[in-house]
């Protein structure tokens, strides 16, 4: 064969790829609708406008500084030159006001102008993100939400414009989901006038601290105070874990200060645009107002004093109310990376071609009109709009929550913890999808699926593993559900549901799921309060009646997480719904489509749902006949329903525009 005739054939293929692309993307499809489900026109500025409002001039902004040369995606590179590019991107956005400083008056800050501009940030790279969230959020926010005004007033302006990088420095190689275990120890030097911070065993060297190895000058560390007793100064009272603000790297020739340790943590799997270090401290003298004590500390008579008094667990739910906020804003980021994730995938499916053809010169099927495509990504898309307004409400719920409100700080920790478990989780599922979606193409690191799948691997562990959060919220809700403040429960019977028989308008209603969701909570809440009490029975026949809530919790973790699942899969529906009629007009929503396939996706798959038979086995069918029909009507819409997403087209892979072009060899591959 010739080489005329090899470039000749090439052309042609070419040529042929090209014209696919440039196909339409509505093909006909031959199957059977299911006629239930009427046809509807989406419009992608009318979706986008519910999403995120009218005025998106601040997210616009924030995606036009990310066509910067700085921010171009870069692979392949060491993981050194990750960390100072992240580091010079995070001097460069500081310049510009990314976010508010702490000179600016509260009464002044436009936050939906600062949300719009971290919300949008969130698209470009978790590493990116992360290190923001661990100099901006937890070190920043600990010194803003716990630190003395003096200590605001000079250590504040230094972070704001990332001069005097910090971390935060919670987590140890012995305890990370328990922070209260921690073995780092603070003890008051009487005589010295001064907290003495030491790392006692290898265990509690501070271990995966987010920009500790490299970047930060300070740091906020937590550890074990104990002051001498009042009545016996030869007595040490424990007072339960405290921040410390201390420096950890000479400012001018960056080496560890005396008394400081610094390690990097090496070499990840994924994430290696962020700095992870381990730190230990060798009897560090920190002066006593360098201790964040908003909540307890030293006071200049050297008596220790608290605003909780000897309540250990509202100081400690106080002090670290920043993890809270941080798990939002994970919630949020993972919603953003789903986005990114499935606009790329979807965009791919829409264009590329695989099978069907009967001839040389047929067209074959584009890989989205197959059912199976279907059934993998749209269901997603549909979980991922749902979680967008959940993360939004509890977003909303942080900006107006009065701290000093206990019952609200409670509602807060508990929700934000649920969503941060389900909304990573869910992320992780996504990225796994949309990566099989692509074939080999979600491999390739340009195309970002794969890359965002090693960096975002970590969110289902970091600020609290996923698992653990569940049992959090298990514990933060199941005193609530009980007939003292719910009489509905005193006669509730799980066989509510059981053999009825559901129209298929009643069955996609909104008032039917949410209220087969809130029968789930409450079946479920029934089921283990029953094996609380069965264990307490025990415990009290064995001799040992003061079993704690957390054993027990533990001991039916299957009911636990049951329960839990089931108060956040409800709360991410209702605000689903709340928002849905918030954008009705005329009796009709943008959202209801969208809306119907998440709730009945979830009827149709989830295996706690399908075990408890609420429903029987003739309604279960016609659910999974219209979850079918959705799809179809999804598939319909899915264009508008991706562009009101508005991921731009310079933080998606080439897949997502014209992949041939992108892969024509001009010496520019990547190597």
């Amino acid at each position: 064969m010739t080489t005329t005739s090899t470039a000749s054939k090439a052309q042609l293929r070419l040529a042929s790829l090209s014209a696919q692309l440039d196909a339409s993307a509505q093909d006909p499809v031959s199957s059977v609708l299911d006629t239930s489900i009427p046809p509807v026109k989406l419009r992608s500025d009318a979706l986008s406008v519910i999403l995120d409002g009218k005025d998106q001039t601040w997210r616009k902004w924030m995606f036009d500084q990310l066509k910067h040369p700085l921010f171009e995606y870069q692979y392949n590179v060491p993981k050194e030159e990750l960390v100072t590019r992240n580091q010079e991107r995070t001097r460069h956005l500081a310049k510009l006001g990314f976010r508010p400083t702490w000179t600016e008056p509260k009464e002044n800050i436009d936050k939906n102008k600062y949300f719009q501009i971290q919300d949008a940030m969130s698209y470009f790279d978790n590493g990116l993100s992360t290190l923001n969230g661990a100099h901006f959020g937890l070190y920043y926010g600990s010194i803003r939400e716990l630190g003395s005004e003096a200590i605001q007033n000079k250590w504040l302006p230094l972070a704001d414009t990332f001069e005097v990088p910090g971390c935060f420095a919670l987590t140890e190689l012995g305890h990370g989901s328990n922070p209260r275990g921690i073995e780092t120890e603070a003890h008051w030097d009487i005589k010295e006038g001064c907290y003495i911070i030491n790392t006692p065993t290898i265990t509690a060297q501070k271990y995966w601290i987010g920009a500790a190895a490299e970047t930060a000058y300070m740091s906020v560390v937590w550890a074990q105070l104990y002051v001498p007793s009042p009545q016996d100064p030869t007595r040490l009272d424990h007072k339960g874990i405290h921040a410390f603000l201390i420096p950890i790297r000479d400012l001018t020739t960056r080496d560890p200060l005396p008394g400081v340790t610094i390690r990097n943590c090496g070499s990840k799997s994924g994430l290696n645009g962020v700095d992870n270090g381990r730190l230990w401290f060798d009897r560090v003298r920190v002066p006593r107002h360098m201790c964040l004590d908003k909540y307890g500390g030293v006071n200049e008579r050297g008596e220790y004093e608290s605003i909780f008094g000897d309540n250990k667990d509202q100081r400690f739910g106080g002090q670290l109310v920043n993890l809270s906020e941080g798990r939002v804003g994970l919630s949020i980021s993972s919603d953003n990376i789903s986005k990114t994730a499935l606009t790329i995938a979807i965009r791919y499916g829409r264009t590329r071609r695989q099978f069907g053809a009967r001839g040389v010169d047929e067209l074959e099927t584009l890989i989205m009109d197959y059912k199976l495509h279907q059934r993998r990504l749209y269901p997603l898309l549909a979980q991922t709009y749902a979680q967008h307004f959940a993360a939004r409400a509890i977003a909303s719920l942080r900006d107006s929550n009065d701290k000093s409100d206990l019952k609200l700080l409670k509602q807060f920790h508990v929700v934000s913890s649920g969503l941060k478990s389900l909304h990573t989780w869910h992320l992780l599922d996504t990225l796994q999808a949309t990566r099989e979606a692509c074939g080999g193409q979600g491999l390739k690191s340009s195309n970002r699926i794969g890359q965002l799948k090693a960096d975002c691997d970590v969110m289902a562990t970091y600020e609290g593993d996923n698992q653990v959060m569940l049992i959090t919220v298990a514990k933060g809700c199941i005193s609530d559900y009980t007939p003292t403040h719910i009489p509905a429960l005193s006669t509730f019977t799980p066989s509510l549901f059981t053999s009825q028989h559901f129209s298929d308008s009643t069955l996609l209603s909104p008032k039917f799921q949410l209220d087969l969701f809130q029968h789930h909570i409450y079946a479920s809440a029934q089921r283990l309060h029953k094996a609380i009490n069965s264990s307490r029975t025990q415990a009290k026949a064995a001799g040992t009646p003061n079993i704690g809530l957390d054993k027990i919790l533990d001991t039916h973790s299957a009911l636990s997480q049951e329960f839990a699942r089931a108060v956040i899969e409800h709360y991410i529906l209702s605000e689903f719904i709340a928002q849905e009629k918030a954008s009705s007009s005329n009796g009709t929503s943008p959202l209801t489509l969208v809306r119907q396939l998440h709730a009945l996706w979830k009827l149709d798959m989830d295996q706690n749902l399908i075990r408890r038979r609420y429903l029987d086995e003739p309604v279960q069918e016609r659910i999974r006949d219209l979850v079918g029909g959705l799809l179809h009507r999804v598939h319909e819409n899915v264009e508008a329903l991706v562009d009101a997403w508005g991921v731009p087209d310079h933080l998606l892979g080439p897949i997502a525009r014209d992949w041939v072009q992108a892969n024509v060899a001009d010496g520019s591959e990547d190597i």
